[in-house]
């Protein structure tokens, strides 16, 4: 099965879409609970960086499997043409063979029926 295009890159955008959402929703957690002193105010700052940075190497991750698939699907087609061009010349090698064995073979007939 291949992807189109345009469905390798709406498989691109909509997780990172989510992501996005979930990443506003972690920070608005966080927001609530800094200002009230409860457990995550101490490393609240640490937690920002955590949420960019994960969604950041997650986005990138996503991106480069989503090329991947692309490259992949590429390789597959040009691979697909090159092998039918080997069949094709192999084809008519194995026929051409045969025709240079029957032809020996009828050279070999005619040299025993002079003798």
């Amino acid at each position: 099965m291949k992807l189109s295009k345009q469905s390798l890159i709406l498989a691109t955008i909509v997780p990172l879409v989510f992501g996005v959402i979930i990443l506003y929703n972690f920070m608005g957690a966080i927001n609530i609970l800094q200002p009230l002193g409860q457990s995550t105010s101490m490393i609240y700052n640490e937690l920002v960086i955590i949420g960019i940075f994960s969604f950041l190497a997650l986005a990138v991750y996503w991106c480069i499997m989503m090329y991947l698939i692309y490259l992949l699907q590429e390789n597959l087609l040009v691979l697909d043409a090159n092998l039918d061009k080997a069949a094709d010349i192999g084809a008519k090698h194995l026929s051409d063979s045969k025709n240079l064995l029957n032809q020996v073979i009828s050279i070999l007939k005619r040299y025993e029926s002079h003798q």
